[in-house]
């Protein structure tokens, strides 16, 4: 490096944390509360459902188990009215910002690509087999505390143990491969995903590269298509009405305006991903991922 060179580094401000993982960092907190609420709401009989001793409790009172059905057909109901809802005002939000299943299969998906690589040794895979099968049985725990007492699955006197158990190891089985294959799930396989691709949706904000920069101004990094969770290309989705690579298919997480503060802020460079309103007209090689070669 050149003394030249050197001098504008030690010049350039280090970027705050915050300044360069403000969407993860917000994004984190939400997915906790929302796990944490989950935790929380049967385990202090909040709202809760015991099917295998045929009973309910609402708000820390006992009640019959028809009774306790009705708060959960309702709270099913006004989950599908909202997630129409937000995806009308800005897309998959629900699955880049609440989603506890989203949230799991990110996090497995960073062990994936550290442990389950063409490179990974058998150790390496094996330990990821390991650890996906952890993450699955807590999921499905989490999940199975909301209809019954967990401590069924210890009871062989009780008449609910065989069915209880079945219907644990299936779901288990199904959360199993989500947690396994990561993100990959929320791309292909997802049920909420899809329903919510083939509802009406609007993005109020998208995130797209900034109008007055071009393809050309990211040269060889990529780092926000590499970070992308939905593996999309984040600096021109939002031109590309795809059920698979566009805007549809996009989950509003903002990992690819902090990967590009990242790598740029540290280099005293203007981000080049922002969020806009309305989109600045592109043309037909910007939208196709064409690099126009400088003049």
């Amino acid at each position: 490096m050149s003394t030249a060179q050197a001098e504008s580094a030690q010049a350039c401000p280090k970027p705050s944390y915050w300044e360069t993982h403000k969407f993860t960092l917000m994004r984190n907190i939400s997915y906790i509360l929302v796990v944490l609420a989950l935790i929380i709401i049967p385990v202090f009989k909040i709202a809760k459902i015991d099917i295998a001793h045929n009973e309910s409790w609402i708000f820390g009172e006992r009640v019959s188990l028809q009774e306790g059905l009705g708060p959960v057909i309702f709270a099913a109901g006004f989950f599908a009215i909202l997630v129409i809802v937000m995806n009308l005002i800005n897309g998959r939000v629900f699955c880049g910002w609440i989603c506890p299943g989203g949230w799991v299969a990110e996090i497995t998906e960073k062990f994936r690509r550290k442990y389950f690589n063409p490179q990974s040794s058998t150790k390496d895979k094996l330990f990821y087999y390991f650890i996906s099968l952890v993450v699955a049985v807590l999921f499905t725990l989490l999940f199975f505390n909301w209809i019954t007492d967990l401590r069924v699955f210890f009871y062989k006197t009780n008449p609910a143990f065989p069915w209880m158990w079945g219907a644990f190891l299936g779901s288990l089985g199904i959360i199993y491969f989500e947690v396994f294959i990561g993100k990959r799930w929320c791309r292909t396989f997802c049920p909420t995903g899809i329903y919510q691709k083939i509802t009406p949706y609007h993005h109020k904000f998208k995130p797209t590269m900034d109008p007055k920069f071009d393809l050309a101004d990211c040269g060889s990094c990529k780092e926000c298509i590499k970070n992308c969770p939905m593996a999309l290309d984040p600096r021109r989705m939002a031109y590309i009405n795809d059920f698979y690579k566009g805007i549809q298919a996009c989950i509003v997480c903002g990992n690819c305006i902090d990967t590009c503060r990242q790598v740029r802020l540290p280099e005293c460079k203007e981000p080049l991903m922002t969020w806009v309103q309305q989109l600045p007209e592109r043309d037909a090689d910007f939208i196709a991922g064409k690099v126009k070669k400088a003049n």
